[in-house]
């Protein structure tokens, strides 16, 4: 009787537990399935506020299964979206939460994507070296995934990343190598794009003309994003053929997506293009409406932008303490007989020579300032437009001079936009002959200007106008 008994026991007990594993597998396989095909769905259309709700939910079933792999998945697809969309803060973060989670996972397919976004969210701050060090680290992961066509998908991206960073870093030969390198693995829309973008920027229309038609060839089957990113380059290309009209249709078709799918920075880019086609044509009104647009975006945006780079800075400052401390064993003596060496040879200039120690303060006060000029992408972008005479110049001069700025007006309410100007040219170290040159006017009446500016702002005689202007 017992032996029946346990029998039917172990009969019935298997059936539970089959039936809860095959539950838990079929729940798992619904996670992998949303988070691989509506996600791709998703991302094609630009709906990605529909992906962030989607992977929240999905990321609470995965951990109420215990599925590492469905929670770490849903987190860097949120980290994708919100890049997309120019939200770079919050993409850091989740970013920073799917780097916990993966601490002690070897995943290949999730390392590589992790440090990739890093990669990215980094070269959008300008931090173009630590963005290939990511980079480097996310092709190391994908040469072990074990999927050949998703390992050339990701492959392509890191490739196509690291032509961008060496692009702003004018490492022509760099960038070269890593467009064969993508072509030889299959080119997608956005690399078409640039390269016909960097034969624009050369005046060499016909080559332009031939790789945003390979560009076009894909874009049926390419993402909305990328759609708005060609639309805007036949524009440019238009621009240059002196077909304004045309090159207004394709602008705006392209602003119309970036601004329905969120897409802050195309729409920045896109408002300045409609905004120069416009200058060029004669149009006031409309110049102004849209220089206006981009005015206020790019405030914004560039106000969000310094907030996370001084985030990332704290960050890498952290961890390079981090890192620190694991040498701490093997380089305390070393450090300690360093320290006290610079602390006497500190000690012995400072008692010889009171001044040495100012000329190396002020030196350091100009190192630190040449290195916030270089955080700040904007600097050169003024510099050019201070030479162009261009009107958004005193714009883009404000931004990185803030304080300059406002303390002249609210110091000298008398001042007019062309004394602001002047002003402005001389904080930025231009001598006498490049503002007459660039202003198209003589030396004379640069020293002229000058002269009137010092009477207007009851500046003495025996003080240097040029270090007037640098210690404001």
């Amino acid at each position: 009787m017992n032996f029946y008994f346990n029998r039917i026991f172990s009969f019935l007990f298997f059936i539970f537990f089959s039936h809860s594993f095959a539950q838990v597998g079929n729940k798992i396989g619904f996670i992998d399935s949303m988070q691989l095909k509506e996600y791709a769905r998703l991302q094609d259309i630009g709906d990605y506020k529909s992906i962030i709700l989607n992977e929240q939910k999905l990321i609470k079933e995965s951990e109420e299964l215990d599925y590492t792999k469905g929670i770490i998945t849903g987190y860097l697809n949120i980290v994708n979206s919100l890049f997309v969309i120019n939200n770079n803060k919050e993409s850091l973060h989740f970013l920073d939460i799917a780097k916990q989670k993966l601490e002690n996972d070897k995943d290949p397919e999730l390392n590589a994507r992790l440090y990739f976004f890093y990669a990215r969210n980094y070269s959008v701050l300008g931090l173009y070296d630590q963005s290939n060090k990511n980079l480097n680290r996310a092709l190391h992961f994908s040469g072990n995934m074990s999927n050949v066509e998703e390992r050339k998908k990701r492959e392509y991206l890191i490739y196509t990343w690291k032509r961008k960073n060496f692009m702003q870093l004018q490492l022509m030969d760099s960038v070269f190598k890593m467009e064969r390198k993508s072509l030889a693995l299959g080119a997608e829309v956005e690399l078409y794009v640039a390269i016909a973008e960097r034969n624009l920027d050369s005046k060499k229309i016909d080559s332009t003309e031939y790789y945003l038609n390979k560009a076009l060839q894909l874009y049926q089957k390419s993402t909305a994003r990328q759609q708005a990113v060609v639309l805007r380059s036949f524009g440019k290309m238009y621009v240059e053929k002196k077909d304004n009209k045309k090159a207004l249709d394709y602008f705006f078709r392209s602003l119309e997506l970036s601004q329905k799918l969120g897409l802050k920075k195309v729409s920045l880019e896109t408002y300045k293009e409609i905004y120069e086609t416009y200058k060029s044509m004669g149009d006031v009104d409309n110049e102004k409406e849209f220089l206006e647009k981009y005015t206020v975006l790019n405030d914004s945006l560039n106000k969000i932008e310094k907030s996370i780079l001084n985030i990332t800075i704290e960050k890498f400052l952290k961890e390079k303490e981090k890192d620190e401390k694991k040498k701490f064993h093997y380089t305390t003596i070393a450090i300690i007989l360093i320290v006290i060496t610079i602390c006497i040879v500190l000690l012995y200039i400072y008692k010889k020579n009171n001044r040495y120690k100012d000329i190396l303060i002020d030196k350091k006060n100009k190192d630190i300032d040449i290195l916030e000029k270089k955080l700040d992408t904007s600097y050169e972008e003024v510099i050019q437009l201070a030479v162009n005479g261009d009107n958004l110049f005193l714009v883009k001069f404000k931004e990185i001079y803030p304080d300059f700025y406002n303390n002249l007006i609210r110091c000298y309410p008398d001042l007019n936009a062309g004394d602001l100007k002047f002003c402005a040219l001389v904080r930025l170290n231009f001598s006498n002959k490049e503002i007459a040159q660039y202003g198209n006017m003589s030396v004379r009446t640069v020293e002229s200007k000058k002269y009137r500016l010092r009477k207007k702002i009851g500046l003495p005689a025996n003080t240097d106008f040029n270090k007037w202007i640098s210690d404001q």
